[in-house]
């Protein structure tokens, strides 16, 4: 589940396609250092977290400060924590030093050993997106990047409106999970709205294992995120997933510091950022009632 420090928390069905790395770069760290997984330091794929940060973090300010510099710059490295015994997964670091900004990484490999199944991503996603906690240097490690700002800008701009929707197949296992988790907190019990639903989809995106939803008549957003591909069947099938619903009249606050150290609520700015992906950029579903 990707932890959020200050704002909200989409993902592809398929791989992205491996392009050259970018322009510029020279390593950072010693020669005893295990390399970044090759995948990070692609510039397709860099420019995907970008694109992941710019439809979901980054504000106006910090969109102008980087269109002002002629290069992005980008730190990425390997992560060796201690894994659990059979787990191959692999994790690795993207720091952006221009927005003071950490992005952590995730290509999950191992097995559910009670229930006999792999678990294998097939690209990073992220895991977690946290601010202000990037060095002045790059770390031991580090391979570090740049791309031409011109490219990258124009790169944004032409996929600001890209879109990238659930299958039938996926929003069927979502309202599945979405029922079972309200049926749980005791949402449906009562005051449950009649008749077919409207529900709004965000996009997805190829670097995060998550989806919002907005459900227009439970004035409420739904999250699913899981540490696989959501398109795989055994998230569903084993119930791997996070399913958080948010209540836009109860759980919405100005800073996360009104309720500290809870993960129930949402600010303003995250809802804003979630309405956003999800109606102006998202689909709009109508679902037949069950």
């Amino acid at each position: 589940m990707i932890v959020w420090k200050t704002s909200v928390r989409g993902l592809l069905l398929a791989s992205l396609v491996a392009q050259p790395a970018c322009r510029t770069s020279h390593p950072a760290e010693a020669a005893a250092t295990p390399a970044p997984p090759p995948e990070l330091v692609q510039q397709a794929y860099l420019f995907e977290i970008v694109r992941h940060l710019y439809r979901w973090q980054l504000d106006e300010s910090e969109v102008d400060r980087l269109i002002a510099s002629k290069q992005m710059e980008f730190w990425v490295r390997r992560l060796e924590p201690r894994l659990d015994p059979g787990d191959r997964s692999v994790l690795g670091e993207i720091l952006l030093p221009q927005l003071t900004m950490t992005v952590k990484v995730k290509k999950a490999d191992y097995t559910i050993e009670e229930l006999g199944t792999l678990v294998q991503s097939r690209t990073f996603k992220i895991t977690q997106v946290t601010r202000g906690q990037v060095p002045s240097r790059a770390p031991p490690g580090c391979r570090v990047l740049r791309v031409e700002m011109k490219e990258m800008r124009d790169y944004l701009f032409r996929t600001r409106r890209q879109q990238d929707y659930p299958d039938p197949v996926l929003i069927e296992r979502m309202r599945g999970a979405f029922r079972a988790q309200a049926a749980k907190a005791g949402i449906l019990a009562t005051n449950a709205p009649a008749g077919e639903q409207v529900v709004h989809l965000a996009s997805l995106s190829p670097v995060a294992n998550e989806c919002w939803v907005f459900w227009e008549a439970g004035r409420k957003l739904l999250y699913f995120a899981s540490d696989i591909d959501l398109a795989n069947p055994v998230v569903w099938q084993h119930e791997a997933l996070t399913a958080h619903i948010f209540d836009l009249d109860k759980q919405v606050v100005v800073s996360h510091e009104e309720a500290p150290g809870s993960n129930r609520f949402l600010t303003r700015y995250q809802v804003s950022r979630a309405l956003f992906n999800c109606i102006i950029l998202g689909q709009r579903v109508v679902v037949p009632p069950r």
